[in-house]
């Protein structure tokens, strides 16, 4: 043993003496040893090793408890009557002792968590449940919990279900425990994080702990103190998240129990904005659980209660009086504020307005049993409020009108957007003129345009809305057609208010989409002048225009005639082409200095290369259809995906009532049959312009291209531009792929990729600039876009051909360069709270097992491979229990490098079926060379997100990789899954990355050797995970998972030749594994709930 060890160990018999005063001479000593660099290193190395004979930081901890035990012992054994003077010694000498416990603690795991997650939760539990340690013990140790164990990942995961059980159960006790000397919010903010723990790292809490938030919440309505309120319904929501989908009545009866007392403490309470926010999320998740998609009726998937109801209507009375009350603060104020009231406040009265308005009752007299007294309220029979509140549209259309201020008027029309937009069915014909009618008459009434941009969008849903209407009566067409036609030439002149014209667009759009109002040669003038700029809802709306009409020949230019002499002999469509690619009309844009709009913003994939390849055919109309027609690919559909909660409530409906007739009206919509290319003739005039057009533009950005100043986005943009058009053409079938590639578009567009290229060389020796950081990274996102890895025939596969085909392999090998170069950068590691357990937990060694092929899968790592020497432990706090994958933890060149990851992916997997300059077996090598063992540390987060995006994307889903480089990705796997099997949301995200290795596993020679190894490998993987669920140490999430790649597997090998789990010695075929759930199932539901149904018995 080392001397300053022995110094340790000295120190610490001396804090086991029995003599006061000698233990209190050596605390000093104590502290200032446990700051030693020398006996910390030993300190560490001895924790990491787990050589239990000689002296680690849990032994030192074991001795700091017996010394507090008899200090502690020491004042409660200590006269009671004494004087003030004396009182106060005592307690400063609790709080020494205690303070002592947490300077301890952060020495200890300053580096890396390194004391026992058991032995911290035990001292813990053992103090604050010991009612004699005093607040000032129990303060303190609460605060350890909550900075020191719940904020750190690696403690997160360690903690089982019993354990977050009895922290929940202890706090919430302390919580309702009626005392002065408790810290509500402090314990408060415990209950919020061992919620969330427990429902992230177990199947969640029981039902049975739901009482415990009724009682908190009434204690908050006794007490008239609110203190920590807004944590308790924050966890609140957390457990009900998860609790919803398997006792969803029980949590409709919890709400319609709960949400009486919450409308009292609205009303009774002064609350703050923030408790205010998460009781309205409660009740939008009550919403959602009750009216799940917005149903009405117990037919169509509601729960209707008589209760529920009232509490309806008494939540629409409470927001009624908020939004006035909000207006009057925001009249009165002598401050700025923001007119518009908050979203999450407008949805949940338009889904509450959904359910309340009907058409038979426009008042109705309610009853406020929430403003009883609380005697009251506990006796049903006890006579309630009665008021008498107004429904139906004629409350909007009221509150439209009766003022002239903006902060009356703008929440309402906020609120009637969103009731129109996303229930249509809700505004009623006989409401469409009325309405309509007001919006007109606010519409002229700018003040400095911040009502406007309200009334526009709330006119542009309305019109949706009327498109979408096939019975109303010619009477009323023709009052809305004249209506229309008023806000038709409103809009049309509000054009050039830069401020609105996103708004304007949008609902000259919506007008021209349902067919409202005849499209007038004006119109076209738009797009062909210097009233506006292209842009994203410029484009749009014009792309509605040529979908709709036919655009004519030429513009009577009438005032602006001189504007148009110059071009007089173009006809609308090539106006629109250099408006659109210029936005100037003079032949002199080679020479000019400003690069046009459309090179520095981006637009909707190929929306700009669809209206100038169209614009190009004799009979546009039918050719913008025709684009119009192909279905958009999963690959640009991702970032419309709707919120995880919307798949809960689809299930509510899937699983036990009718399918919504409003959700299927969308699909009917978005599956329209593809038609025929046959029969376009371009106009050879158009398309020489066109090509002209696009040259000269190419020339422009060639000529003052500078490595220095110029922009590479810019030259990305462009290149994708030409390529797009080209795909178009060739997608209609105007020009063949190979002449395409031999076009001098084609030829541009490889020499703006070759210029942009350079960025990529300049940046391999200044990769810590941020301005190029954040270019290049806009960089790449750009050509990641222009990818497309979908199998079906589209222009966006066609474009993406082209696109590959111009990436040259200097490109292709100075990214990879740069991704080596920036994943293997020393940065300062902070990622050390994110590993698993460095112990041998007995609970968790599978190495007992007969077969321990899958088993030694989930053995610890030695503590050196877990953690960095070196960490820091202000890190701990920052990181807090945050996913390993959060993109907190990473930095902007750890962004970049992800997206040059990604890109690379995409281009090596599609190139598989193109013609590319490049060797993409040579980059995929590079590729994984980064995951070398020698080279991979899977403790770092960044590491372990390159590993997971290349186990997803590096194989692909229609491209399969050559069996030698599947063996080399599956090599780590076994090694992640290892680290991270606590992990719930690590596993979960592991299983779903895994799934396109599936149909790699049965492709060539079944009997090769590495064919076999790969699927070994796999199959270890998914044996432990079984393992691991029959344990009942994985999560529902994680279990859905699994299921999912036990699917995947059943589909490459319907037979089981090869997919068998041995499990235990005991073998397992696939096919018969699901075969057993299948017969399960009860109801006929969607495949994902096939998932949960059979994730669940798993």
């Amino acid at each position: 043993m080392s001397l300053a060890l022995n110094d340790l160990l000295i120190c610490c018999r001396q804090l086991e003496h029995d003599r006061a005063t000698e233990r209190r001479k050596e605390v000093e000593k104590f502290k200032r040893l446990i700051q030693d660099p020398e006996t910390v290193q030993h300190l560490d190395q001895h924790s990491d090793s787990k050589q239990g004979k000689y002296l680690n930081w849990d032994a030192v901890f074991r001795v700091l408890q017996k010394y507090i035990q008899k200090e502690t012992e020491c004042l409660r054994t200590a006269k009671p009557n004494v004087s003030t003077s004396t009182q106060a010694t005592r307690q400063k000498k609790m709080q020494e002792i205690s303070s002592l416990v947490k300077y301890f603690i952060k020495c200890a795991n300053k580096r890396a968590p390194r004391l026992k997650c058991q032995e911290l939760l035990n001292y813990i539990m053992d103090t604050v449940k010991d009612s004699s340690n005093g607040a000032i013990y129990g303060a303190d140790c609460s605060n350890i919990l909550l900075k020191d164990i719940l904020s750190v990942r690696k403690y997160w995961c360690e903690i089982s279900q019993q354990q977050w059980t009895e922290l929940f159960s202890v706090y919430f006790q302390l919580y309702l425990k009626p005392s002065q000397d408790i810290n509500r919010v402090l314990v408060a903010r415990i209950i919020e994080a061992v919620t969330k723990g427990c429902c992230s790292q177990t199947d969640g809490l029981n039902s049975e702990f739901l009482d415990f938030f009724s009682k908190a919440i009434q204690h908050a309505r006794q007490e008239k103190s609110s203190a920590g309120l807004n944590h308790i319904l924050a966890a609140f929501i957390i457990f009900l998240k998860t609790l919803a989908v398997n006792f969803r009545i029980r949590v409709c009866e919890l709400g319609d129990e709960i949400l009486p007392t919450l409308l009292y403490i609205w009303t009774q309470h002064r609350l703050n904005d923030s408790l205010k926010e998460v009781i309205i999320e409660l009740f939008q998740l009550q919403i959602y659980i009750h009216h799940p998609k917005g149903a009405k009726t117990q037919e169509k998937g509601a729960y209707e209660s008589r209760k529920w109801k009232s509490i309806l209507y008494n939540v629409y009375d409470l927001l009624v009086n908020e939004i006035s009350h909000i207006g009057s603060r925001g009249k009165y104020s002598s401050a700025s504020r923001n007119i518009a009231v908050k979203e999450n406040l407008i949805e949940l009265m338009a889904d509450i307005c959904h359910q309340v308005f009907n058409e038979d009752n426009r008042s109705l007299e309610i009853s406020q049993s929430y403003t009883t007294t609380q005697r009251e309220f506990s006796d049903y029979n006890a006579p309630c409020k009665k008021r008498k509140i107004e429904l139906g549209w004629e409350v909007i259309k009221d509150h439209l009108q009766k003022s002239q201020n903006d902060f009356d008027i703008v929440p309402w029309l906020q609120i009637a957007t969103q009731l129109i937009s996303k229930y249509p069915s809700s505004l009623p014909n006989c409401e469409l003129s009325p309405l309509l009618m007001i919006l007109h008459q606010l519409l002229p009434q700018q003040r400095h345009g911040e009502r406007t941009p309200y009334v526009l969008r709330c006119l542009m849903e309305v019109a949706l809305c009327q498109g979408k209407k096939s019975n109303l009566e010619s009477s009323q067409k023709s009052d809305l057609l004249k209506l229309w036609i008023k806000i038709w030439s409103i809009t049309f002149r509000g054009i050039s208010s830069e401020q609105i014209q996103a708004e304007n667009f949008g609902l000259l759009g919506a007008i021209i989409q349902g067919s409202l109002v005849e499209v007038d040669r004006e119109f076209w003038k738009l797009f062909t002048g210097s009233a506006c700029r292209p842009s994203c809802p410029a484009v749009c709306c014009l792309t509605l225009a040529l979908t709709m009409c036919v655009v004519p020949e030429t513009v009577k230019t009438g005032m602006e005639k001189n504007i148009y002499d110059v071009n007089r002999n173009f006809s609308l469509k090539e106006l629109i082409m250099k408006w659109l690619l210029f936005r100037q009309l003079e032949d002199d844009f080679e020479d000019s200095a400003e690069l046009p709009p459309i090179l520095h913003r981006n637009f909707p994939h190929l929306s700009l290369e669809k209206i100038l390849v169209s614009l190009t055919m004799k009979n546009c109309k039918a050719a913008m259809n025709f684009f119009q027609s192909v279905p958009e690919c999963e690959q640009h559909q991702k970032d419309t995906e709707e919120p995880s909660f919307s798949e809960v409530e689809e299930l509510f409906l899937q699983t036990t009532f009718d399918k919504m007739d409003f959700l299927t009206i969308v699909k009917e919509h978005t599956t329209e049959k593809h038609q025929s290319s046959v029969g376009f003739s371009v106009h050879q005039n158009l398309k020489q312009s066109l090509d002209r057009y696009l040259l000269g533009l190419s020339e422009q950005l060639l000529n003052n291209y500078s490595s220095e100043t110029s922009n590479s986005e810019t030259l990305v943009r462009c290149s994708s531009l030409l390529v797009g058009v080209l795909g178009c053409y060739c997608y209609v079938g105007v020009i063949a792929e190979e002449e395409a590639y031999k076009s001098e578009l084609f030829q541009k567009a490889k020499s703006l990729m070759q210029y942009a290229g350079e960025s990529i060389t300049l940046f391999k020796n200044k990769t810590n600039e941020e301005s190029r950081i954040v270019s290049l990274r806009n960089m790449i996102h750009l050509c990641t876009r222009c990818l497309h890895n979908c199998t079906k025939h589209s222009p966006s596969k066609i474009a993406s051909g082209f696109f590959l085909r111009l990436l040259t392999s200097k490109l292709m090998n100075d990214i990879a360069d740069i991704c080596t170069s920036l994943v293997f950068i020393i940065k300062k590691p902070f990622d050390f709270g994110e590993v698993e357990s460095v112990e041998d937990c007995t609970d968790e060694n599978l190495m007992e097992m007969e077969d321990q092929s899958s088993m030694n899968l989930f053995n610890d790592y030695p503590a050196s491979s877990v953690i960095d020497a070196n960490e820091s432990g202000e890190s701990q706090i920052t990181i807090g229990a945050m996913n390993p994958l959060a993109e907190e933890h990473l930095s902007k060149q750890d962004l970049l490098f992800l997206d040059m990851l990604k890109f690379l992916c995409m281009c090596v997997t599609t190139a598989q079926t193109n013609t590319v300059s490049f060797r993409a077996a040579d980059i995929r090598r590079k590729l994984l060379m980064l995951i070398d063992s020698s080279m991979l540390d899977l403790t770092k987060s960044l590491h372990l997100h390159m590993y997971l995006v290349l186990l997803k994307d590096l194989p692909g889903e229609e491209y399969p990789l050559p069996m030698e480089d599947v063996v080399d990705l599956l090599k780590p796997l076994s090694n992640v899954c290892s680290l991270y099997r606590r992990d719930q949301d690590v596993c979960k995200t592991i299983l779903n990355h895994v799934l396109h290795i599936v149909t790699n596993l049965c492709q060539g020679n079944m009997d090769a050797e590495n064919t076999r190894d790969a699927q070994g490998q796999f199959l270890t993987v998914i044996e432990a995970f079984w393992h691991l669920t029959k344990e009942g140490k994985c999560t529902f999430s994680v279990r859905m998972a699994l299921v999912k790649c036990l699917k995947a597997l059943l589909e490459a090998d319907p037979y089981s030749k090869w997919a068998i789990l041995n499990v235990m010695g005991k073998d397992f075929p696939v096919n018969e594994t699901i075969s057993a759930y299948e017969k399960r199932r009860s109801f006929h539901i969607i495949e994902s709930t096939s998932f949960e149904a059979s994730a669940s018995s798993v």
